[in-house]
């Protein structure tokens, strides 16, 4: 019996701990200089088209009118991990197919995470249909 409460106590504890929270928000335009790397060269999946948006952002001052701030990925180290962040949330197939066709496309990314630790991200289309959060 003591056991089935302390797996109970512990359990109740848990869920809360992992619950993933809403870190940060940011609208981007994906476009033509996105696709491309720094030294010209198509990317060849999605999550390093992110990392390329932020890099073109943050350092070579490359702004897309549908271009926001955001309060992680100034930070060199934090923007090479885009893509596994990418790769470790939901993903949405028809964003990543209309991208990769070299087609622009605004979008909006929720950084998740706990304890103010990045875990994944979530990219939506940024027409104000769905929004998409943290579970």
């Amino acid at each position: 019996m003591r056991f089935v409460w302390v797996f109970l106590i512990f359990a109740g504890l848990a869920a809360p701990l992992a619950a993933q929270q809403q870190l940060g928000a940011y609208y981007a335009e994906i476009g033509y200089e996105d696709m491309r790397n720094s030294r010209g060269v198509r990317l060849g999946d999605f999550g390093s088209v992110l990392q390329q948006d932020r890099a073109n952002v943050h350092r070579f001052g490359i702004w897309h009118d549908g271009d926001q701030a955001d309060p992680y990925f100034a930070n060199r180290n934090l923007r090479a991990s885009i893509p596994a962040l990418y790769r470790n949330g939901p993903r949405e197939a028809l964003i990543e197919q209309i991208v990769m066709q070299g087609n622009p496309l605004r979008i909006v990314v929720i950084m998740c995470g706990y304890g103010g630790s990045l875990n994944y991200l979530v990219v939506g289309f940024a027409d104000g249909d769905w929004h998409p959060g943290c579970s």
